[in-house]
Formats: structure tokens, C-alpha cells, sequence
């Protein structure tokens, strides 16, 4: 019986080991850069017309070659591109979450602009602060706009819409990682500690019924 408690003894202690090296293979969730931005509010031209506005996913979005070289750049290596194009403004506690490309569901020719867009952002209050990075094709380069955030909105003003990237302040956000439940490091969904705990108590529990009703060898 002594060796049969070592043996289950040595089968829990391995499934604990097991558990806690999946559990150091995952990093902590960060905001995706795909899916921070859940949608527009609202839209109104100069005129103060309502605007039909789409936010389109990066992969969905069809970019001339300067514009998904400007969109590459910036996904590859946020930290120095942000540090490039906003010089003195930037600070280490701003992030990049999201791009996306904004434009015009109808006929373009019929909104008079500036056009103010209202999006839907989670975790983003009054109090916070956000730059949008809107491309501008004409000019080959990134436009800096300081945008007025709200409970879960961000407003901000365009002269053209094209690709737009979301730059938010993170110590002034809240429940920033709710977009994004996937391991940055393995690219894989993080394993909650309850499943794990579950798996050890099952495997416990099955060998503990194994040996009680005489299914292990008493003779190992």
C-alpha cells in the first residue's frame, strides 16, 4: 500500500509540475492591435449630415502601396515608429492598439468634410488620453490628432479618412486586455489556472478510485 500512496503521490506531483511549466509559457493578455476599436457611434459631416462610416480589420482592407508600407511599418515596430513620427510627444506609456482603415460607406462625393467620428472603444473613459495617426496620402505621411475620449469613445475630427492608428496612454485606460485573450509570446489562448487545478483533482481522484477498488496492482 506504501508504494501505491508513493505512486500516486509521484503521478499528482508530476501533473502540478506540468501545469505550473504551461502556465510560465504564457504571458500576461495585451491589447490586440486588431480588435481594440469595436465600431463607430456616430458620424456627422461639416454640413452636420449623418456619415455611414466603416472601420475595416487591416487583413480585410484594401491599401495602395503607400499606405500598407506606412500600416507594415507601424505593426512591425510600433515602439519606434510612434517614437519617430510623434518626436518630443512621445512617452514610454503610450501604446499602439488597434489600426484600422476608416472610410466612407456611399457616395464619398456627397460628405462635406471635416467629418467628426464618434468610435466605439472599450476601456477608454473620460479622463483618458488618445492620439489617432491618420495617414494622409497626399502629404506620404502620418497625421497626429489629439483626440477628445469619452465613456468608451474616442472623437476625432478627419480632413480624408484612410488608415487610422489608435494610440492610447495606458496608465490612463482601464480593462485594456479584455480584446485580447491570446498569449503575445506563444500566440496561443492562455490556460486558466481553474482548468488546471481541475485536471490534477480528476487525475487525483481516478487513481485514488483505482487503487480503492483493487484496478492498480497491490503488488507494484
Amino acid at each position: 500500500m506504501k508504494k501505491i500512496i508513493k505512486r500516486a503521490a509521484a503521478v499528482i506531483c508530476g501533473a502540478a509540475l506540468a501545469a505550473t511549466m504551461t502556465l510560465s509559457a504564457f504571458a500576461l493578455p495585451s491589447p490586440s492591435v486588431s480588435g481594440f476599436v469595436k465600431g463607430v457611434q456616430s458620424a456627422m459631416d461639416a454640413n452636420g449630415n449623418a456619415v455611414n462610416i466603416i472601420v475595416q480589420l487591416v487583413a480585410d482592407a484594401k491599401f495602395d502601396a503607400a499606405e500598407q508600407k506606412a500600416v507594415d511599418a507601424l505593426r512591425a515596430n510600433p515602439t519606434a515608429e510612434l517614437k519617430r513620427i510623434l518626436g518630443s510627444e512621445y512617452k514610454d506609456t503610450l501604446q499602439l492598439v488597434d489600426i484600422r482603415n476608416v472610410k466612407i460607406d456611399g457616395d464619398a462625393s456627397k460628405v462635406k468634410f471635416p467629418v467628426t467620428v464618434t468610435f466605439d472603444v472599450p476601456g477608454v473613459t473620460a479622463s483618458s488620453e488618445a492620439i489617432l495617426l491618420h495617414y494622409v496620402e497626399k502629404d506620404n505621411q502620418w497625421e497626429v490628432i489629439h483626440a477628445k475620449t469619452g465613456d468608451k469613445t474616442i472623437e476625432a475630427s478627419f480632413n480624408s479618412l484612410s488608415p487610422v492608428a489608435f494610440v492610447v496612454d495606458t496608465t490612463t485606460a482601464t480593462n485594456m486586455d479584455k480584446t485580447d485573450k491570446t498569449s503575445p509570446k506563444t500566440g496561443e489562448p492562455a490556460v486558466p489556472m481553474g482548468a488546471i487545478v481541475a485536471v490534477i483533482a480528476v487525475a487525483a481522484g481516478g487513481l485514488f478510485f483505482a487503487v480503492k477498488r483493487g484496478t492498480v496492482s497491490r503488488d507494484a
